[in-house]
């Protein structure tokens, strides 16, 4: 039989593999390979290759609905339906029946999911699975052989190398580790459906936007979900209305491809970004596609490139918004990180590639993931 094997090509091996391991209970197996050639690893034709590449780089600027994750199917994922995936996520284009997505999963933004990868000579294939209402953060890495357990979440910008997260666990860095084991409570706040009548629950939740809209003094709103979806990310129509959504998020797309100038802040104070006087926001820059309006520059505020500013949040029992304001003279770095509700004070300083949550005071240095003070000014 050990003969046999090795009488076969690489192709063939790939794909004894490939099929060994969808029928088992396994989460990943290693081949390995007389070249790395990618040509060669590929076990599917290339017009297909072609396919999926294209379905996976337009779906990122398609939003969740249920026509986007048909359309995901077409490429061989296994994806449940009332999924949650939002903007920026990228697939793996060559393996992508490995990728199981359980009903009413909620994948956050900008994130990554691989099901192979070459380390030197030897090809690694496996499997990236997702409960029914399954649940990671944004900007998160999810690498072959990986799988979430039940009411477990995977946290923001986080890199998971494989294995299983237990049930009811937060896994958070990179690489991602238990940080924390939630109680009862916690995974009904996370995960629970109220079990109200949803339009009982429709004309509270918009009644309770509207007063936060009003009320300037509120910097954050939560509220737990009971509408008629698998999870409340499914249900971001809702916010606003969808045209609004749609015309911010068209501006938000073309600014962020424009370098700092008198346009780019006149298109984005279109759509209700407050920004101060001498400030410069640099390439690459993203503004909340739903509450864009929520998010407050002050006087002389300089934004490096790739800085996101999000103004909401959702798990699958809850609606976040929250309003985000930078304070004058404040700098931050590029590739920077602004959670809904952060209020940053004046003369702040962020280093690059950091997290930013809740209260910064002014004339502070902050950096890291998340930041923490480093020293004053």
């Amino acid at each position: 039989m050990k003969k046999n094997k090795e009488k076969l090509s690489q192709k063939q091996r790939i794909k004894e593999a490939l099929k060994g391991l969808q029928n088992s209970n396994r989460l990943k197996v290693e081949v390995k390979l007389d070249s790395a050639d990618l040509s060669r690893i590929r076990t599917k034709s290339l017009p297909r290759i072609w396919y999926n590449k294209s379905v996976f780089f337009v779906q990122q600027w398609i939003v969740p609905m249920h026509f986007k994750n048909w359309l995901l199917r077409t490429t061989g994922m296994d994806m449940g339906h009332d999924c949650c995936i939002p903007h920026y996520i990228k697939f793996d284009p060559y393996f992508p029946e490995l990728i199981h997505i359980g009903a009413g999963t909620l994948i956050g933004g900008d994130s990554t999911l691989i099901s192979h990868e070459i380390k030197g000579k030897t090809l690694v294939l496996g499997k990236v699975i997702f409960p029914k209402q399954g649940m990671c953060g944004g900007m998160v890495t999810v690498r072959p052989g990986s799988s979430i357990g039940k009411n477990a979440i995977l946290s923001m910008d986080s890199e998971f190398t494989g294995g299983i997260i237990p049930e009811g666990e937060i896994w958070y860095g990179r690489p991602a580790v238990c940080t924390h084991k939630m109680g009862e409570d916690e995974i009904k706040k996370f995960f629970a459906h109220t079990g109200e009548n949803p339009k009982e629950y429709y004309r509270k939740f918009y009644k309770a936007v509207k007063e936060f809209k009003k009320d300037k003094t509120k910097t954050y709103f939560k509220m737990q979900y009971g509408g008629n979806r698998l999870g409340a990310g499914n249900d971001w129509w809702r916010a606003r209305n969808v045209v609004r959504i749609f015309y911010n998020g068209i501006i938000v797309e073309f600014t962020k491809l424009l370098p700092h100038s008198w346009f780019k802040t006149l298109l984005l104070r279109m759509i209700g970004v407050k920004i101060g006087r001498n400030c410069r926001i640099g390439k690459g820059c993203i503004f909340d596609h739903i509450n864009c309006d929520t998010i407050t520059l002050e006087d002389n505020v300089v934004l490096e490139d790739n800085c996101y500013f999000d103004g909401h949040e959702y798990t699958i029992a809850q609606s976040v918004f929250g309003r985000i304001r930078i304070g004058k003279g404040t700098r931050i770095k590029h590739n920077s990180y602004a959670r809904t509700g952060t209020q940053i004070g004046e003369n702040v300083v962020i280093e690059p590639k950091s997290f930013l949550q809740r209260e910064i005071p002014s004339n502070e240095v902050w950096g890291g993931v998340p930041a923490k003070f480093i020293r004053k000014r």
